[in-house]
């Protein structure tokens, strides 16, 4: 009967058990990575559905939809849930919305009178 060196005894002892940790090190790294991308996902799609609602909300006839849409994109603008790559969409939204009655104010000159309407839920609880 032949017997294993003893360098192969200790490579078989040691190596087995740190070959399985690291798998099992590689294996989470990887999990984590594909929670991480499907989260990156998940939030693009909740604020694509967000900014979508909230757009057909301020292009809306009636005032108090119109606002409540204008104020929903700019929440939106301010989520965290918005990634760096859709603040330009949302903004883009915003701008082309507010487009029409900024050119309206122009066109009617000098002698308009513009009255700023406080959205801010926080300052009507405090008054």
């Amino acid at each position: 009967m032949t017997t294993l060196p003893t360098w192969a005894v200790y490579a078989v002892s040691f190596g087995t058990p740190l070959f399985a940790f690291l798998g099992v090190l590689i294996g989470h790294w990887l999990t984590r990575r594909g929670a991480t991308e499907l989260d990156v996902w998940r939030r693009r799609e909740e604020t694509m559905r967000m900014l979508r609602w909230a757009s057909e909300q301020a292009t809306s006839d009636e005032d108090a939809k119109a606002r409540m849409g204008v104020a929903a994109l700019a929440a939106l603008s301010d989520s965290e849930l918005l990634q760096e790559p859709d603040q330009a969409l949302v903004d883009a939204v915003l701008d082309s919305i507010l487009e029409e009655p900024i050119e309206e104010i122009e066109a009617l000159g000098e002698d308009v009178e513009v009255v700023e309407v406080d959205t801010d839920i926080e300052d009507w609880e405090s008054d």
